[in-house]
């Protein structure tokens, strides 16, 4: 044995491997685009449609973290029940069983052609879908040839008797889970071991057995994988974290006492084929505690619910704009365009009784109202940045518009507090420290128009989340401007009148009418964004 060269060979060929699975991935991924998160989102109605959607999009995409990342994604938007994920995080282990069957046929020998042919194709065309269809076959291709690599690095162990007699050592199928467990953990890849274990299975250098109880191993082991991954991350993430746990290794110990049992299936089902065996026990290990563990979706959820209870977090507004979502861009900005509607419907709230107030209100209500203009700024800072951190990724042209959209609407936003906290606020302490009030009739006058303004506000930040307006719902804004050239010509009238507070009040009334025109201009321009 030449342990150098066995070495370098080895991880060598694993890094090949490993970074392949990354490449073929990242193709998947791109060519999938955001219809896997559409389909994510029509496909989870219940346990079963979850399940298929879980299988389905984790099978195209070969990657399960990042259906993870969307189940997160989605019960924190508050589209998804905790429930629901946990039929998608069983989907997904199905679906993660296609890279083992994958790599059982042999085809490794078409690995230079696989790389060669995939790495033109993603740069001779221009075209996206070419480019795409490149990655996937250049990562395939990468896949296969880090598996030559590891076949040559072990072909001499095939007479290397103390490796021999290790591997004899490995019919106490506990030493093979505990080694799948470690390798998996230490190489934070699944894929990795079973590829491994496919290596040493096709050369004779393992048996069956054995590779079954590595493969259960690695089920462990990327338990560890999910859970190193879900420390310091939403909530959310580490429930789906535990539920991931309690599938495998509950599934692990259910399948211990029938390794030979499995063996013998797999035998009868891909006789005298080593690897192909392997990868059918890994498929069936999984599609069976599936099978098993969807029945019990309701009691697992209340399980994982009980020792992970909902928290509110009081150091952030919105505590679901966490960099965690960043590992999919077309998520993270969902999650920011629905941070901007709640910030919205919090705005309506202060708009809503903040007329009243600098008509009629004392100074410790004004007072009030400007501090709510903090809660605002506080929103529109927590959001920006984390449209700043999507717009450091590398993200879409459609998706480089939607964070225009976004950007502007939350700075509308803002605008339109500071018109109520500031604007209205300063207007009305004048009132206050002049001493004069204002007529009922001019009340009813700035009353009427105020309403039209938060109307039009509402109805952009409808828009803006996508919900369908009722018929007539809509204000032009011709309409909106007769109205408002109506009530300035009233103010106007009214400076004739014999009053030495006359200018004074005019100049508040004024200042309170501009305002009102300013929430109507920004309720327009919320619009144009929406659309």
């Amino acid at each position: 044995m030449n342990w150098w060269t066995f070495t370098i060979l080895l991880l060598g060929g694993l890094a090949i491997f490993l970074h392949g699975m990354n490449v073929m991935t990242d193709g998947l991924k791109a060519a999938a685009g955001s219809r896997m998160k559409l389909f994510l989102k029509s496909m989870t109605r219940n346990r079963w449609t979850s399940l298929l959607a879980g299988t389905c999009v984790t099978a195209v995409i070969q990657s399960s973290s990042v259906t993870t990342v969307l189940a997160v994604g989605f019960v924190s938007a508050g589209l998804l029940s905790f429930q629901s994920t946990l039929g998608l995080i069983l989907g997904a282990n199905i679906g993660t069983t296609i890279t083992a069957q994958i790599i059982a046929f042999k085809i490794t020998k078409a690995s230079w052609l696989m790389v060669a042919f995939g790495y033109l194709f993603s740069v001779v065309f221009a075209k996206k879908s070419y480019k795409d269809f490149g990655t996937i076959i250049l990562g395939l291709g990468l896949v296969f040839l880090g598996m030559n690599v590891m076949s040559e690095a072990t072909t001499p162990l095939k007479t290397y008797l103390p490796f021999i007699e290790l591997m004899e050592g490995l019919d106490n199928y506990l030493w093979g889970i505990l080694i799948g467990t470690v390798f998996t953990a230490a190489v934070q890849s699944s894929s990795a071991t079973t590829g491994v274990v496919i290596v040493l299975a096709s050369q004779g250098l393992i048996s069956v057995e054995a590779g079954i109880a590595i493969i259960l191993g690695a089920n462990v082991g990327t338990c560890i994988t999910a859970v190193l991954s879900a420390i310091g991350k939403p909530r959310a993430a580490m429930r789906v974290a535990i539920s991931h746990v309690f599938f495998k290794v509950a599934g692990v110990l259910l399948w211990y006492a029938f390794i030979d049992q499995l063996a013998t299936l797999v035998g009868l089902i891909s006789e005298g084929n080593n690897a192909r065996q392997i990868a059918n026990a890994h498929t069936i290990f999984n599609v069976g505690n599936t099978l098993l563990f969807i029945w019990l979706v309701n009691p697992v959820s209340k399980l994982i619910l009980w020792i992970l209870p909902v928290r509110k977090d009081t150091k952030k507004l919105f505590p679901e704009l966490h960099s965690y979502y960043l590992e999919d861009t077309s998520m993270a900005i969902d999650l920011a365009n629905s941070s901007i509607s709640k910030l919205g419907k919090m705005l309506l709230k202060l708009i809503e009784n903040g007329l009243n107030v600098a008509l009629t209100g004392n100074a410790s209500q004004l007072l009030e109202l400007r501090k709510n203009d903090a809660v605002i700024d506080r929103g529109q800072k927590e959001i920006l940045a984390f449209l700043q951190q999507i717009q450091s990724q590398s993200i879409l042209k459609k998706e480089t518009k939607r964070l225009e959209q976004d950007i502007e609407a939350v700075n509308v936003l803002e605008t339109a507090a500071d018109l109520i906290t500031t604007n209205l606020v300063e207007a009305a302490e004048h009132r206050i420290k002049n001493g004069f009030e204002v007529s009922a009739e001019t009340i009813e006058k700035l009353s009427a128009l105020y309403a039209v303004a938060f109307d039009a506000l509402s109805t952009g930040l409808k828009e803006f989340s996508g919900q369908s307006l009722e018929k007539g719902e809509k204000l032009s804004k011709m309409e909106f401007k007769e109205q408002l050239q109506d009530v300035r010509s009233y103010l106007i009238r009214r400076l004739s009148e014999p009053d030495e507070m006359r200018i004074s009040i005019y100049r508040f009334e004024s200042e309170v009418l501009e305002v009102i025109r300013r929430l109507h201009s920004l309720a327009r321009r919320l619009e144009r964004k929406a659309g």
